[in-house]
């Protein structure tokens, strides 16, 4: 270098790494999460006083001076350059000792600082505009196996990287017919970052995460098609753009996502004070309800006296589960007759009839305590809607809920006229609340769903938010087990449920116990899976809930059906085919089924027969 008075010698940084990964290759995992500090070297070329870092590879350091280093491209200008000069010139390298402004971007320059001047007409550019005539500005990028040239001018266009439009310069390969076009800002990226530092602590991770290239569709199977942990949403239409991820968690997320300090996302959007009342759901554990939240503490509040053939009287510890019909080695748990909830604890009231055939109503004492009528309801605001412990005019007692869309036969607020009929929870739903699974955020119904107004992607199901408490416990395990929505830290195996042994997907939302690391369906959790047949989505649990908002019990006599009495049961498998369609299998569906023969029914088909013989 005719500027500098000492040897330069040529660094490469990608040697000095591969050789550090090669001597570190048995305790790869002990390493592997530390950021390389050589990905972190930055430092000024000499010559065009632009960043020298860790992909531009090579450049050439003194060793007697520690603040002279020059990128190789740099290092390689020619002495003399043709057809920049206006008038045709030949410009050649010089250093001069006064200030002065180069004649194409006509950027103030101090002196001793490297220029190409033509003696005839003094026309001066600086070695950067010089670098970007000669398109040499190169980078070594792991995303290619060729290396990378800087496009000299801005221009707007789409990155390959992130997918996003930027104006700005870009890097794109001479050698490949169909290169790529990568922004400046996505090119530079760091190869690892702790996203607690780049999103402003709104996000975080006990790992660093690692640029990815690209996130092939076979290994998004393989992971069970994982979502962003900052915006929630797939990559599927994406993946041929880069991401980072920690495969030690199965933590993913945009390459934008990851690298946006600015985000929103997940910035509270409510004021606590304008909101008092605001429900935060789940609920803690599986004895609480919504019902309970509004009407426990309201000790001073009249009860109704509630209709019912036997009088019922209040017990303090009420019988907390019966024997199953098809296991009688088994018990489930004893459902409200009013909110179909389980019943955890007392006081309850119970039917005082013990002779005979005996009646197994039960009801929260606070289910004693719901108005007899509703007015001006938000879903219904043109007739009141009154209270009735069993829906008259419908099969069984058996209704679908206008709200949840479930199926019911518990209490239920009705508008005849209307033909509506709500269940006594979905009455009483707020229309705002916030949930553990998008925190936050408010969330507003709109039947069936909440949802979110600021992030567009997300819902819940109306019977999610309210069935699914956050903790829970089960027998294969002594400790409680926690509702988790993302995969587990550190959890590196693929996942199965304790109680099913079926794969579950940790990107839906599970139970987990983190001290003996075990998983469960939330459909197989014992609040939910109160029979011992269940109908099970294992990726969705489209059908956990179906009959949640069901008590099954009770006999159905129809000699002109069938000479038998009649229980109102859930089918099981070896219940075969509905006796009167002949195709429609039982299988979790609502049926009523002979004691004493293998006649069985589906409650459509007996609801059709009923209706016929009624007329």
């Amino acid at each position: 270098m005719f500027e500098h008075e000492h040897p330069l010698n040529l660094t490469d940084l990608w040697s000095e790494q591969l050789q550090r990964d090669e001597d570190h290759e048995e305790d790869k995992e002990e390493n592997e999460d530390e950021v390389d500090a050589k990905q972190d070297f930055r430092c000024l070329c000499s010559r065009c006083h632009e960043e020298i870092n860790w992909f531009h590879r090579y450049y050439y350091s003194c060793s007697t001076c520690s603040d002279f280093s020059i990128h190789k491209f740099c290092a390689e200008l020619p002495d003399r350059l043709e057809d920049i000069c206006e008038a045709g010139h030949t410009l050649g390298f010089c250093l001069v000792n006064y200030y002065w402004n180069c004649s194409i971007c006509n950027r103030f320059r101090k002196p001793r600082e490297l220029l190409y001047r033509c003696d005839l007409c003094d026309f001066k550019v600086d070695a950067n505009c010089a670098k970007k005539r000669l398109q040499n500005n190169i980078i070594y990028h792991p995303s290619h196996k060729h290396p990378l040239v800087r496009i000299p001018r801005q221009i707007l266009d789409e990155c390959d990287a992130c997918g996003k439009e930027h104006k700005g310069l870009f890097y794109h390969c001479p050698t490949c017919a169909s290169s790529k076009f990568i922004n400046s800002d996505c090119a530079f990226l760091p190869r690892k970052l702790q996203i607690q530092h780049t999103t402003n602590g709104i996000f975080s991770h006990i790992h660093p995460l690692t640029l990815a290239y690209s996130f092939p569709y076979a290994d998004q199977i393989s992971k069970k098609y994982p979502r962003c942990r900052v915006c929630r949403c797939g990559f599927d239409d994406s993946s041929h753009l880069w991401l980072y991820k920690c495969e030690k968690c199965r933590y993913y997320t945009h390459l934008d996502c990851a690298t946006s300090p600015g985000t929103g996302k997940m910035i509270k959007n409510y004021d606590d004070v304008e909101h008092p009342d605001l429900l935060h759901l789940p609920f803690p554990d599986p004895s609480y309800s919504l019902l309970k939240h509004l009407f426990f503490k309201e000790s001073g509040s009249k009860t109704h006296e509630v209709s019912h053939q036997h009088p019922l009287i209040l017990e303090d510890s009420p019988t907390s589960s019966r024997i199953s019909y098809h296991n009688p080695t088994k018990r489930i748990e004893t459902l409200c007759n009013g909110c179909l909830r389980p019943i955890t604890s007392g006081p309850v009231y119970v039917c005082s009839n013990e002779e005979g055939e005996h009646c197994n109503f039960v009801l929260h004492e606070w289910c004693s305590r719901l108005p007899t009528e509703l007015k001006d309801h938000p879903h219904h605001p043109r007739h009141p809607l009154i209270l009735h412990s069993k829906v008259i005019g419908k099969f069984f007692g058996v209704f679908a809920c206008r709200l949840c869309g479930l199926n019911c036969n518990g209490f239920a607020y009705c508008c005849v006229k209307c033909d509506y009929y709500i269940d006594v929870n979905c009455a009483f739903v707020p229309k705002e609340i916030t949930h553990n699974s998008h925190p936050n955020h408010l969330l507003t119904l709109d039947s069936p769903f909440f949802i979110c107004h600021t992030c567009d992607y997300f819902r819940i199901p109306l019977w999610n938010a309210l069935l699914i408490p956050e903790t829970t416990t089960h027998k294969c395990d002594k400790h409680p087990m926690k509702l988790s929505y993302f995969p587990i830290e550190n959890h590196m195996s693929d996942y199965f449920c304790e109680i099913c042994e079926e794969d579950l997907n940790p990107e839906y939302t599970f139970y987990h116990c983190r001290e003996c690391m075990q998983s469960m369906h939330t459909a197989c959790a014992p609040s939910i899976l109160r029979y011992e047949t269940y109908a099970k989505d294992v990726e969705y649990g489209a059908y956990v809930h179906r009959y949640v908002n069901v008590k099954f019990g009770g006999t159905y006599n129809n000699i002109e059906v069938h000479p038998h009495p009649l229980s109102f049961v859930q089918g099981v498998e070896s219940d075969g085919l509905c006796h009167e369609d002949g195709w429609r299998s039982l299988h979790y569906e609502m049926i009523f089924k002979c004691l004493t023969c293998e006649f069985a029914i589906c409650y459509r088909c007996m609801k059709c027969l009923c209706e016929v013989f009624s007329v």
